[in-house]
């Protein structure tokens, strides 16, 4: 049986792996889209809200400066993606919001999905794992995602 610090090291290395892998995939589908990697992860934050962002929560939500988000939330917006709006609760912010129709078959598999490979595989190798094994990784991951 291992030690924990010796499966600890073993998932440090195994997520630097994945990490690695998933930016290179995600670079070669934003170019692919037209984009660059960081504005497509942006996109994917605003999308993932589901609702209307000031551009300080976006900046907030990617951790990039205030003058970097600018400049994405430009590029996006003249990509067609998102549209910027005044608050109607207070005329004086602009919040964003994703267009419906941007990249809406983006990670459900469709024919126009760039992920629809790597969706493909996942299910594969989740065939693999019992649902309550399952549940776990996603716990773990669920609770990975907000260390920085």
């Amino acid at each position: 049986m291992s030690s924990r610090a010796e499966v600890t090291a073993r998932i440090v290395e195994l997520v630097q792996l994945v990490i690695a892998s998933s930016v290179m995939t995600n670079e070669r589908i934003a170019r692919s889209l037209g984009l660059n990697v960081v504005d497509m992860q942006a996109f994917g934050f605003i999308q993932r809200h589901g609702g209307p962002m000031t551009a300080g929560e976006v900046s907030q939500q990617t951790e990039l400066p205030t003058s970097t988000t600018t400049r994405v939330l430009d590029r996006l917006e003249k990509h067609g993606l998102i549209e910027r709006t005044t608050d109607p609760a207070d005329r004086r912010r602009v919040v964003v919001r994703a267009l419906p129709d941007a990249f809406a078959g983006a990670g459900r598999g469709g024919p126009d999905d760039p992920y629809a490979d790597i969706l493909a595989g996942m299910m594969r190798l989740h065939e693999q794992f019992t649902v309550e094994e399952l549940e776990i990784v996603a716990r773990y991951l669920d609770a990975l995602k907000d260390v920085r």
